[in-house]
């Protein structure tokens, strides 16, 4: 998308310093969608307006973070950057179907359609699942003994952070196949549902 990342960036630099710093107090507290989580008081609070836009995109994704950001602007009473921020958000979802199919070129003769092979669900959402996944014990369980070594359990266990964790178990990839892309994708559905499902329709 982009439009609700640079509309979130403008609203967050249009606040003074004592705003961004209730903003973020309010963003510590306010309710979340089922299978989101909240970005740790202490990363948060020294970040500067771009800093917290892209941790809000890599968080929540650009339309919940945009609407997220919405909700507190709202709650400081700051409703018409608020409705400015949602009208952008609603337009920029609302694009892409409007844009989903181009007229098509005239066709001079044979066309060689060598598409590429659609990129695995943890290939594509690498990066947000490396920042949203809490419940990393339960995949490795799931995955130890099919996908991961004894050694590599063990390593990724010895991580300090869940982001930490994700990366090192990605590190990893490079060497699997389909298959153990698949069992960690399962692995994925049951113990994080909510957040696989909002990663599908992204």
């Amino acid at each position: 998308m982009g439009r609700a990342r640079d509309a979130i960036l403008e609203a967050l630099e249009n606040l003074t310093a004592e705003e961004l710093k209730k903003f973020k107090m309010k963003l510590l507290s306010v309710p979340l969608r089922e299978g989101y989580g909240r970005i740790p008081r202490g990363t948060l609070l020294p970040m500067d307006a771009m800093d917290l836009t892209d941790k809000l995109v890599s968080f929540y994704l650009e339309a919940y973070g945009a609407e997220l950001t919405a909700a507190v602007l709202r709650e400081m009473g700051m409703q018409e950057t608020a409705e400015r921020l949602q009208e952008i958000n609603n337009a920029a979802r609302a694009a892409p179907a409007a844009l989903a199919a181009p007229a098509a070129p005239a066709r001079l003769g044979p066309v060689q359609t060598a598409a590429k092979p659609a990129l695995h669900f943890v290939d594509q959402h690498r990066a947000a699942l490396i920042t949203r996944v809490t419940e990393v014990e339960g995949l490795l369980d799931a995955l130890y003994g099919k996908v991961l070594s004894e050694e590599q359990y063990q390593a990724v266990r010895a991580e300090a952070t869940n982001p930490t964790k994700m990366r090192k178990l990605f590190s990893f990839a490079p060497s699997w196949n389909l298959t153990c892309k698949d069992l960690l994708l399962q692995a994925l559905k049951d113990t994080q549902p909510f957040l696989v499902a909002d990663l599908e329709q992204s």
